[in-house]
């Protein structure tokens, strides 16, 4: 496994374990936990596994590309920083941060890749 694969897996395996953590202190006492706990509890923790290991894995994977050009003007745009930008996915809502793209003619911006 490629070094920077080994950091997202030391990153997730973290975050699960938190995850776990955090799941485990919120169970009642023992006699009053139903079925209805342990799954409300155990579903949330999945959903929000699988909402950060895909906010992990998407910013660790997206390559930033060499050169952007602006679908208007067709001249190359100009970066402007990182920027934060939410995303609906099939399975919620995430937050990437990437670069964003300013085109000096028209000034349309874009968060690339697509």
């Amino acid at each position: 496994m490629p070094p920077n694969r080994e950091d997202l897996e030391k990153k997730l395996l973290a975050k699960a374990e938190g995850a776990i953590r955090t799941m485990l202190e919120a169970l009642p006492d023992k006699a009053d936990l139903t079925m209805d706990d342990m799954e409300d509890l155990i579903g949330k923790m999945g959903q929000d596994m699988m909402r950060e290991t895909l906010q992990a894995v998407s910013e660790h994977e997206q390559a930033e590309p060499s050169w952007v050009i602006c679908e208007t003007c067709q001249i190359e745009m100009h970066k402007r920083g990182k920027r934060k930008k939410r995303v609906v996915t099939k399975r919620g809502e995430i937050e990437l941060e990437r670069q964003y793209y300013v085109c000096p003619q028209c000034g349309h911006g874009a968060f690339p890749p697509r």
